[in-house]
């Protein structure tokens, strides 16, 4: 029974009084997912947080043993957190067990510390018979016992307690089986069970049916069947189960035993006593299930019941409990094409809780539906599961396909599957599969797109201008794209933006060289994103704000960013992108490691089929070739980069084509390139476009007519974002007008352009630009060192330079998702490496 953060519940029961200790955003997300309060669906990132703080606190007061037996049957919601919190519990006095029934384990267990237990050894395997059956047994005998239990200790534990003594017939009795151990030991149970009285077994029946254990609604529900206390007294004495505060089967597997051995309406009779046996709000989603499963037949008031209890589960964050209830009440409805509605929002809901094969199954309730529209909605949805499996070369033809079936049944959902279908050709870029699955012929396909139903929306405009963009080019296609960019700003600002037009937005600004509206755009989505503490679909906006702070010269902070958004897709264990990570490291400079990066995003965006990231990587490679004046293979990056017209980075690989070919000797491939650079400039004329124009021209040209440009192309770059191409274009002039021989006028632009790269750590642009000032005869260039983070790692420096700016160690835990008490660890370990003593010296250092 998937029940979202039903195993949190009971974790966090005997621990419950630190809850006030948590921040609020933590500790109001927990409360709401436990159902403890009413609110906004928690972001899942949130309660993880809360119960790595809450378990953190238990540790600080006393050591803290956390034990969770059979993972395998944990709900998904609540394994999440809990194996969230083991993998940070770093410092803290606090230890997490998991113990899984099969070797592989769930996933979210993967990458944990491992004890595989075997089989014991025939000598220990003897040694625990002779403990559990004492006495005199034939030699023989004792060997068929351990042949048949084959070191499982359960086996050896059980079999004992499985059979009545007679039963044993001296060893005799145990006859050879062909099935598992677990199965034998829930047989020799069964036999158990059939021994009791009715009454006792009905009884075990009604525990056996409701997971949580809860003794009133039990009793209730027994008294509702004619059962009285009495009945529990021979299943006591049988060894079966003990009662305490509450009834507890003694192993699992007589639970399963139980409740395999009933038939089917004794099931149903017992379920549906459960369900009239549970009151209060707190019980609905029990009662409901309860009552589906003592329904015999399809049951319209069943079924509606199950949907509401799966949107009380979504509102708590538990999308895979939702998605259970949902396909549940996807058996139970009796109208087909009601059913087959609900077959596809569970299917979405199935999507959403990360369990694409279980989506697919759903999709078997809606097929040879003879309505259109809902055939057209079920290829639809098998294309979202295609891009949501994979993010690559599947999932455009597939959506495509889907546009063109609702284009005569739903024009608006058309129009919106063929801009999906255009977004998912952009991300797989040079990857598409064949030419009928390119984004230029889905573009082409578009075209048959039904007009708007009203006036345009920024999605209508968007989809209008990327077909006018992959059919007729940039130029034609620039005035739509601006159209529709201020048609997305005006309905941002009035908060009625399309959430799912954001990612196609960006590409389109980057195509237009909008490099300001790209930054603050960027700049605002991560500041809702954060206040709103949807934590799940941050790390892409970090990572794209970082790429932002990396062009605006704050490689610092670009780090900062790509630190925490590392942190989080660990946490949710999805692939992180490192595009970014490259493209820092090609502007500071960084060979070994930008080579690093860029092969390894090569490689996992070629297996994802992720085109779109290899562009960026190209285009990364191509300003580290040129840093470091490797302009033969910054050409070759450029013409690898250009070979696919990547919309949102072709015109800016274009601007290192120039500079590369030039410096390489290509003088055509330079003058091409840079006509291309100035028709896209004309087409946009933005600062970014027209300082790139400017400084196109300036490189392929000569005498005063250079210099004019390259000041053009300065003026022009002051005024955007681009630090890193300002002073890289002071660079550049600096160079030209040292191999004029004006070689004062030389050095005043190298300084600038020095100076720059030393204060953004561009340390392969200042590299260059000390040769050029050596050169050019300078004699005093400053000299620069960074010795206060040289020892420390990637963690341990973001944590000094928050802790540095402020920031207390609840604070700096939250950024990193780890415990307080690893801050304060973490910060120990620091001190010692800097020699200092408090944060106030941590301050001193850094400035």
């Amino acid at each position: 029974m998937e029940l979202a953060y039903a195993a949190v519940q009971q974790v966090c029961g005997p621990i419950v009084t630190h809850l006030d200790r948590l921040p609020d955003p933590q500790k109001n997300a927990l409360q709401v997912a436990l159902g403890l309060q009413e609110g906004a669906t928690p972001d899942r990132l949130l309660v993880n947080l809360a119960v790595l703080t809450l378990l953190g606190e238990a540790g600080a007061e006393r050591p803290t043993l956390c034990i969770i037996d059979d993972a395998q049957w944990v709900d998904r919601a609540s394994l999440q957190a809990l194996t969230f919190a083991a993998r940070r519990l770093l410092a803290d006095p606090t230890a997490m067990v998991f113990a899984t029934r099969t070797p592989e384990g769930p996933q979210e267990l993967k990458g944990l510390p491992e004890l595989h237990l075997g089989r014991l050894a025939h000598t220990h395997a003897s040694a625990l018979l002779s403990d559990v059956m004492p006495g005199q047994w034939d030699d023989t005998v004792r060997e068929t016992i351990l042949a048949e239990a084959d070191g499982n200790p359960l086996a050896l534990l059980e079999f004992g307690r499985a059979m009545a003594p007679a039963a044993w017939a001296g060893g005799y009795g145990l006859a050879p089986a062909a099935t598992s151990v677990a199965k034998r030991i829930e047989g020799e149970y069964g036999q158990r069970l059939g021994e009791l009285p009715p009454p006792t077994r009905t009884l075990l029946l009604l525990a056996a049916a409701e997971p949580t254990g809860d003794p009133a609604w039990l009793w209730t529900a027994a008294t509702r069947l004619g059962l009285d206390s009495d009945a529990v007294v021979p299943a006591e004495r049988s060894g079966l189960i003990t009662v305490e505060s509450r009834l507890r089967f003694r192993h699992p597997l007589v639970r399963s035993a139980v409740y395999r051995h009933a038939s089917l309406p004794e099931r149903r009779q017992v379920h549906a006593a459960l369900a009239d046996a549970i009151t209060g709000p707190a019980g609905e989603e029990h009662r409901a299930w309860h009552r589906a499963h003592s329904t015999s037949a399809p049951d319209e008031t069943v079924a509606v019941d199950l949907m509401e209890s799966a949107e009380r589960a979504r509102r708590r964050g538990g999308a895979a409990a939702a998605a259970a209830f949902l396909a549940y009440a996807v058996e139970l409805t009796p109208d087909p094409v009601r059913r087959a509605e609900r077959a596809l929002e569970a299917a979405l809901s199935k999507l959403d809780a990360g369990d694409p094969e279980g989506a697919t199954r759903l999709l078997v309730a809606v097929a040879g539906t003879e309505d259109e529209l809902l055939s057209a909605r079920v290829d639809l949805m098998k294309a979202k599961i295609a891009f949501a499996a994979q993010r690559g070369r599947d999932a455009p033809p597939l959506l495509l396909a889907a546009a063109e079936k609702l284009c005569p049944l739903d024009p608006t959902l058309a129009r919106e599957t063929y801009l999906d279908a255009l977004m998912a050709a952009m991300i797989v870029g040079r990857l598409f599969a064949d030419e009928w699955s390119s984004a230029a012929a889905i573009a082409s396909a578009a075209r048959r797109a039904p007009p708007p139903s009203g006036r345009a929306t920024a999605a209508d405009l968007l989809l209008e201008g990327i077909v006018v963009r992959f059919t007729e080019g940039h130029a034609a296609a620039a005035p739509v794209l601006q159209q529709a960019i201020g048609q997305y700003l005006r309905d941002d600002e009035a908060g009625v933006a399309d959430p799912r037009s954001h990612d196609i937005t960006l590409r389109v600004l980057l195509d237009l060289f909008e490099q300001d509206t790209y930054s603050s755009l960027n700049a605002r989505q991560l500041e809702l994103l954060r206040a709103a503490g949807e934590l799940t679909v941050l790390p892409a906006a970090l990572t794209t704000y970082a790429g932002v702070c990396v062009t605006s010269g704050n490689f610092a902070e670009a780090a900062d960013l790509l630190e925490q958004s590392d942190a989080i897709s660990i946490a949710t264990g999805a692939p992180p992108h490192r595009s970014i990570q490259t493209y820092l490291a090609a502007c500071r400079g960084q060979e070994a490691l930008g080579r690093e990066l860029a092969r390894d995003t090569i490689a996992d965006a070629t297996a994802r089929g992720e085109g779109s990231e290899i562009a960026v990587v190209l285009f990364s490679l191509a300003i580290l070739h040129n840093g470091l004046g490797q302009y033969d293979e910054a050409l070759t990056a450029c013409t690898s980069a250009t070979e696919y017209e990547d919309v949102g980075m072709y015109g800016h690989v274009l601007n290192e084509m120039v500079e590369a070919a030039v410096r390489s000797g290509d003088r055509s491939t330079a003058e091409a390139a840079a006509a291309q650079v100035i028709e896209r400039a004309e087409a946009t004329r933005t600062a970014t476009a027209l300082g790139y124009a400017a400084r196109a021209r300036a490189l392929t040209a000569t005498g005063p007519a250079a210099e004019n440009e390259y000041d053009a192309a300065i003026r022009e770059f002051e005024r955007s974002p681009l630090a890193v191409m300002a002073a890289r274009t002071h660079l550049v002039f600096g160079e030209w007008l040292r191999r004029e021989n004006r070689r004062a006028d030389a050095r005043n632009e190298l300084r600038v352009a020095y100076e720059r790269f030393l204060h953004m750590g561009a340390d392969g642009f200042a590299e260059r630009a000390h040769r050029e000032l050596r050169a050019a005869g300078e004699t005093f260039p400053k000299e620069r060192g960074n010795a206060t983070t040289v020892s420390l790692t990637k963690q341990e420096s973001y944590i000094a330079r928050l802790a540095g700016d402020g920031y207390s160690n609840s604070e700096i835990a939250s950024h990193l998702f780890i415990s307080p008490r690893t801050v304060e660890w973490h910060l120990g370990r620091i001190f010692a490496k800097l020699g200092v003593t408090s944060r106030r010296e941590l301050r001193r250092l850094r400035e």
